[in-house]
């Protein structure tokens, strides 16, 4: 679903052109991206830049050396972020915190090869595709366009792995007595989060929509995007989580149940009985000592 620009993305995005301007004439860029939020016309005042350079061959003296140096504006840093041939700069213009990852093409093509080809779910590689395939070209629109292409393609495989990995829900009950009204309020406000985002993988692997909630943003713009999920899904997420405990636990146990449904109707492979298993765990409160009984027939 395209959105119209609000002006903070406007900005944001002339900006990003601007200043790409210093790089591209670098030899060995082959393309460079503006992620976040201004491609989805989502910015707001707060929202900052972030760029993505890819190379054939980092010029790591050249960036040491401050592409921007002739202009006005501060980098806090420049460093190298683990171990594999990716880099980060980092500027301030004013209050504007503008970002430059740069990373080698062997190395976006080994994390894509991971995760279309050997079906790994893992979710820094997979947000960095979501970001990549939201994206806007500053350079190298054709190379962005083939590598979009490709990332259509979204492997049965890995929805199957993704919404078993994440199909792990508490017992019925579990948040509301033993973790809030035993006052574990951590433990239930973590639970409740935990359980939410669960969710979120599920409905994107049921979707086949690439989405990382390690850092859960723009979610009501994914939500829009995808078909197969609870009714207002977006609306009863925030409902639990602002609501009183009873509410958002009410709120989320139908959020689960609803979803194992969606499992079996869309991904029949996984109907292995869970749903039956979940429910008959229901957290129960049991006052007195149980008598140990021999079953009938016992020896």
């Amino acid at each position: 679903m395209e959105r119209a620009l609000n002006d903070a993305s406007r900005w944001r995005i002339e900006l990003a052109r601007e200043l790409i301007r210093f790089y591209v004439p670098r030899d060995g860029i082959l393309m460079a991206v503006l992620s976040g939020s201004p491609p989805k016309g989502l910015s707001d005042d707060y929202s900052d830049l972030d760029v993505i350079v890819f190379w054939d061959e980092i010029d790591t003296e050249w960036l040491e050396a401050n592409p921007l140096l002739e202009v006005e504006c501060e980098r806090k840093y420049f460093r190298k972020t683990g171990e594999a041939d990716v880099y980060l700069e980092s500027y301030y213009f004013d209050e504007l915190k503008v970002d430059f990852g740069h990373l080698t093409m062997a190395v976006w093509k080994e994390m894509v090869d991971g995760v279309l080809e050997r079906h790994e779910a893992d979710p820094s590689s997979l947000g960095s595709i979501a970001g990549f395939l939201t994206s806007l070209p500053l350079h190298g629109a054709g190379t962005v366009d083939e590598w979009k292409g490709r990332l259509a393609h979204y492997p049965d495989e890995l929805a199957l792995k993704i919404v078993r990995q994440h199909r792990r829900f508490f017992v019925p009950g579990y948040l509301l007595n033993q973790a809030f009204r035993r006052g574990d309020t951590l433990a239930y406000y973590d639970g409740l989060c935990l359980m939410l985002k669960n969710l979120l993988n599920i409905w994107a692997g049921l979707n086949r929509t690439y989405l990382s909630t390690e850092e859960p943003r723009w979610i009501e713009y994914y939500l829009d995007q995808m078909t197969i999920r609870p009714e207002d899904a977006s609306g009863r997420m925030r409902r639990a989580l602002s609501g009183t405990a009873e509410e958002g636990v009410g709120i989320l146990e139908s959020l689960m149940a609803e979803t194992i449904a969606l499992i079996e109707e869309h991904m029949p492979e996984l109907a292995d009985g869970y749903p039956e298993r979940w429910r008959s765990m229901t957290v129960r409160p049991r006052a007195t000592k149980p008598e140990v009984r021999r079953r009938s027939g016992a020896v």
